[in-house]
């Protein structure tokens, strides 16, 4: 491996010394999770959706980085899981920066979407050569092993609307997409779920795992987004994961016509159609499907 890194001049607005990746956010309407003592053999199956907002990450040397800098959202951060990357990928001293345009620990995928576009940017940096989801695959470790999340990272790796068929890392999970248009996605938030206490409660995990596995089964039958919305209200009412507040959003998108489902996992709700309806719960968070996975700017 080199020691330095390549980028010899400005590219796309970069200085010299800089990678950029960009990464999409990813909801969840439904999965089931998988633990082996092999992180790159853990994951879930399931579907969700990239959305357009993601996280924008820039690597950059210079001589005054001594050490590995880790900057979110303009602030210094531990931030483990794109830590974790970064030791692992990075051949020196590097400064990390990592602006996410999407809400956090509510479940679109902001740890998943940082470690990746870490992963990107370093492989390009230090001209590591590794495939797309030899990079991924360290990305989807680092967030196994920090208990962040199982499947977001294999499916921002692909863009689009991503079926998780088989458990695992990227290269070595299975996924499908089912073709869809950009279609607007309305959400709002209330808050963050914790990932790692849900992903702890076994009894918790076992009906998600068994109302997960029954709705992928039921969604390859039809295919469609239509059927996945379905099955993610069903999966949501069926886990007993949504609070009161998030029950209450779904219902009053529905009466307008629309549909709806909880995000896994926050305490956050998103719908296809009926914007308005979601008005009275706090700020309407707008995007687009995202038909574009991660990748180098």
């Amino acid at each position: 491996m080199n020691a330095g890194p390549v980028n010899a001049g400005p590219v796309n607005g970069l200085n010299p010394g800089q990678s950029k990746a960009w990464v999409p956010s990813h909801i969840t309407g439904f999965f089931a999770a998988r633990r082996e003592d092999d992180p790159l053999q853990s994951g879930s199956v399931g579907c969700g959706l990239c959305l357009s907002p993601g996280a924008t990450t820039v690597v950059e040397s210079s001589p005054d980085i001594e050490d590995l800098e880790i900057i979110l959202n303009g602030s210094a951060a531990e931030a483990p899981v794109s830590r974790f990357v970064a030791e692992r990928l990075a051949r020196g001293p590097v400064r990390v920066r990592t602006d996410l345009d999407m809400p956090s620990g509510s479940g679109f995928g902001a740890s998943g979407a940082g470690a990746l576009g870490c992963a990107y940017a370093l492989n390009r940096h230090f001209d590591l050569a590794l495939t797309a989801d030899q990079a991924a695959s360290v990305a989807h470790e680092a967030e196994v092993v920090c208990r962040t999340g199982l499947g977001d990272v294999i499916a921002q790796n692909s863009g689009g609307m991503v079926l998780r068929l088989e458990a695992g890392a990227p290269g070595s999970g299975r996924i499908d997409r089912i073709p869809v248009p950009p279609l607007p996605v309305h959400c709002v938030v209330r808050g963050p779920i914790s990932t790692r206490e849900v992903l702890s409660n076994q009894s918790v995990m076992s009906a998600v795992n068994e109302f997960g596995r029954a709705a992928l089964k039921d969604l390859l039958k039809r295919p469609t987004l239509k059927e996945f919305m379905r099955l993610s209200r069903r999966f949501t009412l069926q886990t007993g994961l949504a609070s009161s507040w998030a029950l209450d959003v779904i219902e009053a998108v529905e009466a307008e016509g629309g549909m709806a489902s909880m995000i896994m996992l926050g305490d956050a709700v998103y719908a296809l159609g009926a914007a308005e309806a979601l008005q009275a719960f706090g700020p309407v968070y707008s995007t687009f499907i995202s038909q574009r996975g991660a990748n180098l700017d």
